[in-house]
């Protein structure tokens, strides 16, 4: 039987629409990055649906907020960052209803956005993009003329909606991982720094990729007075937002510590800041100052996991510290430090509690597993102590949780001592640090300490002012002694400039006066100062 006119119109319309579907459905958009494939299936429903517009908008969980991440003839939402707060205006109500909705006339609904009105736009569809029973974001479409929106229309946008979610939300997830991973590898440190005496160590452990990573970070690095910081920390949560407020932590603890603040002070600092910041986000850390000089720690907490000390003998203790509230809680709060014995031959272990929680354990089971991992790893010769631990606790165990563990070990000093330092300023004191403990090691009393490292110190900061300029540069340290007499020389590989008129122009009379003898070497290679102290025998102090 012929088909009537209607009903090849019928059929001709079903079969478009099937046609329209499939193409805003296919398959190789699963295989495009996230700007292609909202942009191509924008285009592709505006036609469809015969819109003006079209806008995706995805939901940001953390602030409960849709951002506008593409659009078609509403440009200017995403050049202009269009953000709209969940359950407010077109877009948040949709999200938060988790239903379609229509407005056939804008001028009398509640718009957020006024970039919509700006454009003219008289009637808007809305669907919801659900993954799993969760809504992602919205899909949205616009008429410049009154238009209502019939079921069928609903049903193509709510259609093509769902099957584009998995599309979008993959896509999604993997431009968070790219993003998360980069921040986390900018983040933590390119390397340990090389300081004569002291050892690092350190491991990053994610519990997977991309936006799975968490907060979990860890610092070492040198303060003006010579003195050494390290950092561990724990930002709650994972993914983009975790990883940039540890990076916000990470960079105000650097400032704070450069300023000079007390450790108490840099910590209620970093706490009242990350309130401020409204991220509704905590964090535990723990900060800490090491005097290799003195041998000692200074150590601050806030909620963080105690730092383990193992002794010269082997044998692990848990540090007894007072533990502030996690930072971000409540402001105000305040901090106390404390300060603990270092001896040569110690460890110091910080982590994060990825490395000791496990599920139906309590934390004391997981500290005691720590505590044997540690003596075995003490008494283990090759791997670096970061390994050993890792290996006794972690090697072949499923991660839960990211793990960040890093460890510092003090070495005994030996007559022989050489080290290259950049030609900056900032590395004086820490020469002046190292060669105090060196001296202290070979036999020197504190007077021949003082005069020593003065002398090498100016002959650093000639060696920096003179031999390059403002290039870059470094130059070498050696020390020796033979127990009767300190020999330290420092040498660059550069031409030598004379002072401008304010520069000091005394060194060498200074260095003189401080030791008993300087001898000076120049030539196109760069220069050496060798300083020369006949140490005070123990019965003539």
């Amino acid at each position: 039987m012929d088909l009537s006119a209607q009903q090849k119109a019928e059929r001709s319309d079903a079969t478009l629409r099937l046609e329209q579907i499939q193409r805003i459905t296919d398959s190789s958009l699963g295989y495009m990055s996230l700007e292609e494939l909202l942009s191509e299936l924008l285009g592709r429903i505006r036609e469809a649906l015969g819109a003006d517009t079209a806008a995706v908008l995805l939901l940001e969980e953390d602030r409960n907020v849709l951002v506008a991440r593409a659009a078609r003839g509403l440009e200017e939402e995403v050049r202009q960052g269009v953000q709209v707060p969940l359950a407010r205006g077109f877009a948040g109500r949709v999200a938060a209803q988790a239903q379609p909705i229509v407005i056939e006339d804008l001028s009398r609904a509640e718009v957020v956005n006024p970039i919509l009105r700006q454009k003219g736009i008289r009637s808007l569809l809305g669907v919801p993009i659900h993954v799993e029973g969760r809504v992602i974001g919205v899909l949205h479409v616009g008429t410049l003329y009154s238009r209502k929106f019939d079921d069928e229309d609903i049903g193509l946008l709510q259609l093509a909606a769902d099957r584009a979610a998995l599309a979008i939300d993959a896509a999604r997830l993997s431009e968070q991982r790219a993003v998360t991973e980069m921040m986390q590898r900018t983040l933590l440190p390119d390397a340990l720094p090389q300081v004569p005496g002291v050892r690092f160590s350190a491991k990053y452990l994610p519990a997977g990729s991309g936006i799975r990573i968490g907060g979990d970070w860890y610092d070492v690095f040198q303060l003006a007075d010579g003195r050494l910081a390290f950092v561990i920390g724990d930002v709650v949560g994972r993914g983009v937002l975790a990883a940039a407020v540890m990076a916000e932590i990470r960079t105000a603890l650097r400032a704070y510590l450069t300023e000079g603040h007390s450790l108490p002070s840099v910590m209620a600092l970093l706490n009242d800041l990350l309130v401020s910041m409204e991220r509704r986000r905590s964090a535990t850390a723990a900060i800490l100052e090491l005097d290799l000089e003195r041998g000692e720690l200074e150590a601050v907490s806030a909620g963080h996991l105690p730092p383990l000390l193992v002794s010269p003998g082997g044998e692990p203790t848990l540090l007894d510290q007072s533990r502030g509230l996690p930072l971000g809680v409540t402001a105000g709060s305040e901090y106390v430090s404390e300060r603990f014995a270092f001896e040569v031959g110690s460890v110091l272990l910080l982590y994060t509690d990825g490395l000791v929680e496990r599920r139906g354990e309590t934390i004391d089971d997981g500290l005691a597993r720590l505590s044997v991992a540690a003596r075995e790893a003490a008494a283990g010769v090759g791997a670096s102590f970061a390994d050993g631990v890792y290996r006794a606790l972690l090697d072949e165990t499923p991660l839960n949780d990211d793990v960040a563990l890093l460890a510092i070990e003090s070495l005994a000093l030996g007559p022989k001592l050489e080290m290259t330092l950049d030609a900056r300023p900032s590395v004086l004191a820490g020469l002046r640090s190292v060669l105090g403990r060196w001296l202290t090691n070979v036999g020197a009393d504190d007077d021949d300490v003082f005069n020593v490292a003065l002398a090498a110190s100016e002959a650093a900061a000639n060696a920096i002012e003179h031999a390059y300029g403002a290039r870059e540069g470094t130059f070498l340290v050696r020390c020796d002694s033979d127990g009767a007499q300190a020999r330290v020389a420092v040498a660059d590989g550069g031409r030598w400039r004379e002072s401008q008129p304010y520069g000091r122009g005394r060194g060498l009379a200074l260095m003189r006066s401080l030791v008993d003898d300087v001898e000076l070497e120049r030539s196109d290679s760069g220069t050496t100062v060798t300083l020369v102290k006949r140490l005070t025998a123990k019965d003539e102090r």
